[in-house]
């Protein structure tokens, strides 16, 4: 069985530090994270600015919940999160959904997603036991699509058709489970041995 991170998880990448999200953390700096079209629909939410009393009920749900994470996604010596990381862990199952934003929008396009998640990933997987990754991911998320599919270790798994009431519009709409194998993830990410 999987086991549950400590509430002071902290993990360490070459350029990025990911650790639990902080009242300290919230603030005017994000309240642009959701006044443009890709994060309000990330978070769905009607495109605004993301006022901090939001940012406070957001996040709220995510402390002292067992299971239940908001990590923050800091380039190293700099003191204001970019972006975030929410888990959703299932112990006994050995399964977590994974969701992310990167709300500076001057940091997107930059290849952090893929150095940030395979930190939480390794650490989920080798040292927690973990056996699965989930994401929900809508179906127009191209970007979001093309960057889980292209290195073949995400699997469409299921569309849950109108799943989601998406809250700009009130329109039921579709979402995609994608899921990850752990063994997967490790083969892909080993050493290729020399031609």
């Amino acid at each position: 069985m999987a086991t549950l991170p400590p509430p002071s998880l902290t993990l360490e990448t070459k350029n990025f530090l990911i650790r639990p999200i902080s009242g300290a953390d919230l603030g005017e700096r994000l309240s642009g994270w959701a006044d443009d079209e890709l994060a309000a629909e990330m978070l769905n939410t009607k495109r605004r600015q993301w006022a901090v009393r939001e940012q406070t009920a957001f996040f709220a749900k995510f402390e002292n919940q067992p299971g239940k994470l908001a990590l923050a996604i800091l380039p190293r010596g700099e003191p204001h999160p970019i972006g975030f990381y929410t888990l959703h862990l299932q112990p006994r199952i050995g399964v977590f959904t994974i969701s992310h934003l990167i709300g500076d929008a001057n940091w997107r396009g930059k290849d952090l997603t893929t150095e940030t998640s395979d930190a939480i990933y390794g650490y989920l997987f080798d040292k927690l036991g973990y056996a699965k990754a989930k994401a929900n991911v809508r179906p127009q998320n191209r970007p979001m699509l093309w960057l889980m599919l292209s290195d073949k270790i995400w699997r469409k798994e299921a569309r849950l058709v109108r799943h989601l009431r998406d809250a700009a519009t009130g329109e039921r709409k579709d979402m995609l489970v994608l899921g990850m194998m752990a063994d997967d993830w490790r083969t892909a990410r080993a050493p290729r041995p020399a031609a």
